[in-house]
């Protein structure tokens, strides 16, 4: 079971990939986050119908935040917006994995102890687990790259490279 934040969402509906979510189990879209993707809508982000449609498929639920969530998410006002701020305390509280690409979120996230990932840990998790080939996550990066979102990199390739890497270094003494 996964959380998943407006940026993802966002990202994965431009491309008609919302699916890949369900790679991880079931989805968890905090309340603020679909509140987001709604003045998305209309503000004319017409794919964004597609995150309705979504919501609708088995495993995908719209979450409420309990008592314990929402002391968190009032702490994390003002440093985060409310869907990231929910999607964080739903995470921490439950101890699942908070999807976001934005870069402020997955610093407090990390602070707060969650276990965080992105569209493109998303894509390597579909290739390593035999849903998708190397060729067709590089066509998905590359139909995100042209409907605009801003890649840390050029191919899905650098994903292994920069885990070989990360292997591959030794500890500083």
């Amino acid at each position: 079971m996964i959380v998943v934040n407006t940026t993802v969402l966002s990202n994965l509906a431009r491309v008609e990939k919302l699916r890949l979510l369900k790679l991880f189990g079931d989805v968890l879209v905090p309340l603020p986050v679909y509140e987001e993707v709604l003045r998305g809508r209309e503000a004319g982000y017409t794919f964004l119908e597609a995150v309705e449609e979504f919501l609708e498929e088995e495993g995908v639920t719209l979450a409420a935040l309990s008592g314990e969530e929402r002391g968190l998410f009032r702490d994390l006002q003002g440093r985060v917006d409310p869907g990231e701020a929910a999607g964080i305390a739903i995470a921490r509280n439950q101890g699942l994995l908070f999807l976001s690409d934005d870069r402020v979120a997955r610093q407090v996230a990390e602070e707060h102890g969650v276990e965080i990932s992105g569209t493109l840990g998303l894509l390597k998790l579909a290739v390593d687990e035999g849903n998708l080939t190397r060729e067709e996550a590089q066509e998905i990066l590359e139909s995100l790259i042209a409907a605009g979102y801003r890649a840390p990199l050029h191919t899905i390739e650098e994903l292994w490279e920069e885990e070989e890497d990360e292997k591959n270094e030794s500890p500083k003494t």
